[in-house]
């Protein structure tokens, strides 16, 4: 009997590692920077840990933790409400759909399907933007935010997947 408690501990923690994986990420893209030049452009490291964990371990991320976590996001950085949980809800939809086979491929593989969905992201949530705010955002800002968050992916991944790895 005491066995199966430790499980149900264990499971519980394992549970809510992707939840604060995201949410430290989430922290991370609202913290000021005073970086010349990108100070203001950040990576989108939300859409990187939803769409790893959406990947490797899709029971623990509900949709309703997505759409949590994307709500908060809005909250702290001023984007439309509703823009983030919208965004990330399609992408994991869209990994859902397609199943274990992007499992089945390689780093390079992940990699190119993750550019694919982050270029579509970023132009998406630009021109909802754009459309909410009623002005033509600058769109070099999404093209930086588009190119970091490809640089940034195989870090992000590679601490992520040792997260994994510890957790079991």
């Amino acid at each position: 009997m005491k066995v199966t408690q430790n499980k149900e501990i264990s499971f519980g923690v394992k549970s809510v590692i992707p939840f604060f994986t995201i949410l430290f990420l989430i922290i991370i893209m609202v913290l000021p920077y005073n970086i010349p030049l990108i100070g203001d452009i950040m990576p989108f490291l939300t859409l990187i840990g939803v769409y790893y964990w959406s990947v490797f371990k899709p029971e623990l991320l509900p949709v309703s933790v997505v759409f949590v976590l994307g709500l908060l996001q809005d909250i702290l950085l001023g984007s439309p409400l509703g823009l983030m949980p919208l965004l990330l809800i399609v992408v994991q939809q869209f990994i859902f759909i397609q199943g274990r086979q992007f499992l089945e491929r390689d780093f390079i593989f992940n990699w190119f399907v993750f550019v694919m969905l982050v270029i579509g992201f970023g132009f998406l949530s630009w021109a909802i933007t754009s459309l909410y705010f009623r002005v033509f955002l600058d769109y070099l800002s999404v093209i930086g935010q588009i190119l970091l968050t490809i640089a940034f992916y195989p870090v992000i991944t590679w601490i992520l997947g040792w997260t994994r790895k510890v957790i079991g």
